[in-house]
């Protein structure tokens, strides 16, 4: 019997090495057609943008006044367009209080917006929106039943949030807020439809001012009008200013402070 050798495989090992050359030939081929196109898709005369879309509340904010804001941040390619920037530009107009932006296939833009909701005016030619931040708006619309309210700079989310708490309790004993303001030195004055005022400290202002309105719910209702001015800067009462005399016991003039229950010009709340 006789061996014979095949050449010890080097057919099979060429055919190896070919096929090696073959499929690194055929990747760097891919990558190449892929660079292409990426270059291709990315030029900024390639696909610009054809359409901007805007999707809203449209009472305040114009079809026209949002195209003019966002027309020179939406030109070039439909890829690279720089959609933050865009949704800046929406967001600075003062009647936007909300936008999102997102590409919307083949070649087209979609911004969606929300309007300001206004809740308060602030100071004396500002306003607040939902969240409590100060908005520059202008117009002649706007609601006439907002309350006023004002405050340092920075404190519109707090006062807005303590506004709707005081407003819920004195609405509770038929009493309405006109106007709230928070001082530099953080004191509460609230003023009344009836010119009633209130002045609160930082200490459990909510809880103080609901003791006062039960006790307003119990005894002091008949006085009405005549309490010009109530102090509930103390721990277990309160203090009230009247207009001029009543009976029932209580008499005062203007500027003097009326003492109910307690020897201190404070009124104690015993239920």
């Amino acid at each position: 019997m006789y061996n014979v050798d095949a050449g010890n495989g080097k057919p099979e090992a060429g055919m190896g090495l070919f096929k090696a050359a073959v499929l690194l030939f055929s990747l760097l081929f891919g990558l190449l057609v892929l660079a292409f196109g990426a270059d291709w898709l990315l030029r900024t005369d390639n696909f610009p943008v054809r359409h901007v879309r805007f999707e809203g509340e449209f009472v305040h904010v114009t079809q026209q006044e949002l195209e003019s804001t966002v027309m020179n941040a939406v030109h070039g390619n439909f890829f690279l367009l720089n959609l933050d920037a865009v949704k800046a530009r929406v967001e600075s107009l003062p009647w936007v209080y909300r936008a999102s932006v997102r590409r919307q296939w083949p070649q087209d833009i979609h911004v969606r917006f929300t309007e300001q909701r206004l809740t308060a005016r602030w100071g004396d030619g500002a306003f607040l929106n939902q969240a409590g931040d100060v908005v520059p708006v202008t117009g002649q619309d706007f609601p006439a039943e907002l309350p006023r309210l004002e405050g340092p700079e920075g404190t519109g989310p707090q006062v807005l949030e303590h506004s709707k708490n005081f407003s819920q309790i004195m609405a509770a004993v038929g009493l309405q807020l006109e106007r709230i303001t928070l001082t530099p030195r953080r004191t509460w004055r609230l003023t009344l439809a009836n010119d009633m005022e209130i002045v609160l400290d930082q200490e459990n202002p909510a809880q103080k001012l609901e003791r006062f309105a039960r006790v307003y719910a119990k005894s002091l209702t008949h006085l009405g009008s005549e309490i010009k001015r109530v102090d509930l800067r103390y721990s277990n009462g309160f203090a009230i200013d009247l207009a001029g005399d009543h009976g029932a016991g209580i008499s005062g003039s203007p500027g003097h402070t009326e003492t109910l229950g307690t020897q201190r010009s404070e009124t104690s709340d015993k239920g």
